[in-house]
């Protein structure tokens, strides 16, 4: 069968782009940007509701209720607002995938910049035609009975300043190109920027307070937008004067344009773009005529999601609906939030993935602080009265900074603290839950519920975070401060540091990805920890693989501004970066304390791994006893096993069995199901009486009451009432997590930093036979001389080695 013609048109089409772009030097230029950069996309993970099934996709993006069916909107995507030209966040933005995140069409981008070229070639000899001679067409002169040849009007050849028949005339090379073709390679442009990072949203009403380009220059250079990284296009509505003298002696650092001036050309040249939000809306709206409807304006949100709106209501089948958020207001459903542009208000929905985020009354502003040094990015906890313990109104600022530092070019490294000198997290203000629970009923359960959920979306989102993320445990860390720290890929623990999971004390179990991380560490000190609630000392937790580093509290802050200079090649993955951060950490180790050899090592670790390795904790408790009263147990396990029982006699029965079953079936949980797994375990908890006594007697009475638990003995606590903490009731919701298409069973990084675990070091002592000064100097190497490796790896092989007749060491399995 004969192609068609049809078909051979696009064909002979084809052959002649791929000719066009070996001999056009402008698009010799830009094929290499355009072509390894741009062949390797990420698909848009698809964002959806749990809780009823309908994917954001099929949600209606409107100014209003529509009154007529309108097509399905895909999700928004994240920008951030920057101010020019200190280039410090200001706000969000967000655009539909159809505007900023189309995929890469390399044919259109070509159609258009050839259009474009076309449109400006032109000859240069140029002569009047009849038709560019001005006048009428009447005679010159008479005609006819003169006897005289025709002359005709002014406009004939044969007079001075007449035209001609055939002259040369300048050539239009233009070429054609449909309105959609065009105005979608607009927009795969600017989603090709963005896809990069190199698409910069800046505030409206740019300038810079002197006009020198020196000044300038060096502004372009600090923030990474310089000749040396390419060189940045501005575009503008209205530049001033300063703004224009400033980019006219600044060649090579960058070009200012205005809107009307810019081609799809230009934004494919250079470095990165930078845009007025005003002209990026208006270049939108007026390239998008192959849409099917009109592109609804971008959706605000402020960097602390403060979204200042006023009470706004609709009428719908009758009846207004107001929702309980201040100035919101509930459409069928549907939450909707004013918002100003200009001097017109109109309504926007709020998007699925963010609408948890806004900032609601009573909301402290300032119990988080965010501060930049250069590529580093500092999370401050400021609750010091409070040992910084974490709330509702924190996570709310967290977790959108947390996006925008994701989707920013800048943000190289992220840096959670506390403020004081006491904690760093002293957990989850559960105190309040509490309260709310014995005020309110049923009520306040749900809003515990909520809780719970908005902190888990966050402790996943740091599981799960892109950048390199690092975090201080200077100071107390338990509970809520343990979600925002175990999960991050360096630790770094001081002579402060003070970590446990308390959880069974007051009622509750040990949660924010306990059920993940503490079934990973090694032997049963998991299953230990999360049962005594024992705290972790400071170069304990070290020891103990909760901190991947050790260093002195004094040095914090000249690590911080370190690690700001640090510079990463756009190309380098997670995991070089994170290698590159841990040997500049290294440079500040001043040693561990020499007083303070691994506390759960020896006979004490053989006895945790003991006592704790059954799957009841009847057994567990039996188990203690014996040691206790075994005339062959050394006087330290002895003390150590009746200090344990008394720990344990201290805690929620129920809490102690969901516990022990939670560390069994975590270790077989993925990261996703983990925090899925504990939201709706939290959820139960909130409904036990024994989380509000807990709370009460432990937390809230002053001084500390003795708990009353409901039932007051293990052997009250049935497996069924333990099963039913686990069961998933059908018609629950489950937790929309923020991150979606990312999930893994061990933590990725956990070989290359911290400490070796004791696999590592059987590993190697199966790789060959070797003697045992050998091995720790094989492990030391493989770990770069790091601080901590030698003592690690002695006790392992202390009480997990053997050394046969040959010098060698042999691994007890």
């Amino acid at each position: 069968m004969m192609p068609s013609k049809a078909l051979l048109r696009e064909r002979r089409a084809l052959l002649q782009m791929t000719q066009h772009i070996s001999k056009d030097p402008l698009l010799q230029c830009l094929v290499p940007r355009l072509s390894r950069s741009m062949a390797t996309e990420i698909s848009l993970p698809e964002f959806s509701n749990p809780s009823s099934g309908i994917s954001i996709q099929s949600l209606p993006y409107t100014t209003a209720p529509p009154t007529r069916r309108v097509a399905p909107t895909p999700p928004n995507v994240l920008t951030t607002v920057y101010k020019f030209p200190s280039m410090e966040p200001m706000r969000f933005a967000f655009y539909s995938v159809n505007k900023l995140c189309l995929p890469l069409r390399r044919d259109i981008l070509h159609r258009a910049v050839v259009f474009e070229g076309d449109a400006t070639r032109q000859g240069t000899a140029s002569t009047k035609w009849r038709s560019d001679v001005h006048g009428g067409g009447r005679k010159i002169r008479p005609q006819k009975g003169t006897g005289r040849a025709r002359l005709g009007d002014k406009k004939s050849p044969m007079l001075r300043g007449g035209g001609v028949a055939f002259g040369p005339h300048p050539r239009d090379f233009s070429s054609g190109l449909p309105r959609k073709i065009y105005d979608l390679a607009w927009r795969t442009a600017l989603s090709y920027r963005y896809k990069l990072g190199q698409l910069l949203v800046l505030g409206n009403d740019i300038d810079i307070e002197m006009s020198e380009s020196r000044w300038l220059a060096q502004i372009m250079k600090w923030n990474h937008l310089g000749q040396a990284d390419g060189g940045s296009l501005l575009i503008a509505r209205n530049p001033p004067e300063n703004l224009l003298e400033a980019f006219a002696g600044a060649e090579g650092h960058g070009r200012l344009k205005s809107e009307d001036d810019v081609d799809v050309k230009d934004l494919l040249k250079g470095g990165r773009i930078m845009i007025e939000k005003r002209s990026l809306d208006r270049l939108l709206e007026r390239h998008s005529s192959d849409l099917n409807r009109t592109v609804p304006s971008a959706i605000f949100l402020t960097v602390e999601l403060a979204l200042a709106v006023k009470a706004h209501r609709h009428a719908s089948k009758g009846q207004n609906h107001t929702s309980c958020l201040s100035g919101a207001t509930s459409i069928n459903g549907t939450s909707y939030v004013p918002k100003s542009i200009g001097s017109t208000e109109v309504t926007s929905q709020i998007p699925h993935e963010y609408a948890d985020f806004q900032e609601q009354p009573g909301d402290d502003p300032d119990d988080v602080l965010f501060n930049t040094l250069y590529g580093v990015r500092t999370i401050q906890l400021n609750r010091p009265k409070k040992y910084n313990a974490l709330n509702g109104s924190m996570i709310r600022k967290i977790i959108p900074r947390l996006k925008e530092y994701e989707k920013s070019a800048l943000a190289s490294i992220i840096i959670i603290g506390g403020a004081g000198p006491k904690a760093f997290c002293a957990g989850g203000d559960v105190s309040q839950l509490a309260k709310d629970i014995a005020e309110n009923g049923e009520a306040g359960q749900a809003t515990s519920k909520s809780y719970f959920g908005l902190e888990y979306q966050l402790d996943h989102l740091i599981a799960t975070y892109p950048k390199p993320y690092i975090a201080y445990l200077d100071g107390i860390t338990m509970g809520g401060g343990v979600g925002l720290s175990v999960h991050a890929p360096i630790r770094i623990a001081t002579e402060n540091t003070n970590f446990a999971m308390p959880e069974t004390g007051i009622g509750f179990f040990p949660d924010v990805g306990g059920s993940f991380f503490l079934p990973r560490l090694e032997g049963f000190l998991g299953t230990y920890l999360a049962l005594t609630s024992e705290s972790l000392k400071g170069v304990q937790a070290l020891y103990a693989g909760v901190a991947t580093h050790y260093i002195d509290s004094s040095v914090l802050s000249n690590l911080t501004a370190r690690l700001a200079e640090l510079v990463f090649k756009d190309y380098d993955s997670l995991h070089t970066r994170l290698r590159i951060i841990d040997r500049t950490i290294e440079e500040f180790n001043t040693g561990l304390p020499h007083d303070e050899p691994p506390y759960l090592a020896g006979n004490l670790r053989l006895a945790i791994d003991y006592c704790f390795r059954y799957d009841n904790v009847e057994q567990i408790v039996s188990a203690l006893e014996k040691e206790r009263d075994s005339p062959n147990a050394p006087q330290q396990i002895k003390d150590w096993a009746k200090q344990t029982l008394d720990k344990l006699a201290e805690k929620s029965p129920t809490s102690l069995k969901v516990t022990l079953r939670q560390m069994r079936l975590g270790a077989r949980w993925n990261i996703a199901e983990t925090f899925n797994r504990e939201y709706h375990i939290a959820a139960k908890f909130m409904r036990h009486p024994d989380f509000v006594n807990g709370v009460s007697a432990r937390l809230i009475q002053k001084p500390a009451t003795k708990a009353r638990w409901q039932p007051p003995t293990l052997e009250g606590v049935s497996n069924d009432d333990v099963e039913s903490f686990f069961r998933i009731e059908e018609g629950e919701d489950s937790l929309r997590l923020l991150t979606q298409g990312l999930d893994y069973d061990r933590y990725p990084f956990e070989r290359y930093l911290g400490l070796p675990k004791e696999e590592h070091v059987g590993e190697m002592v199966g790789q060959k036979a070797r003697g045992r000064r050998e091995i720790v100097e094989a492990m030391v190497e493989a770990k770069e001389g790091k601080i901590g490796v030698s003592e690690k790896v002695e006790e392992v092989l202390g009480r997990r080695a053997e050394v046969n007749g040959e010098g060698k060491v042999v691994w007890k399995g």
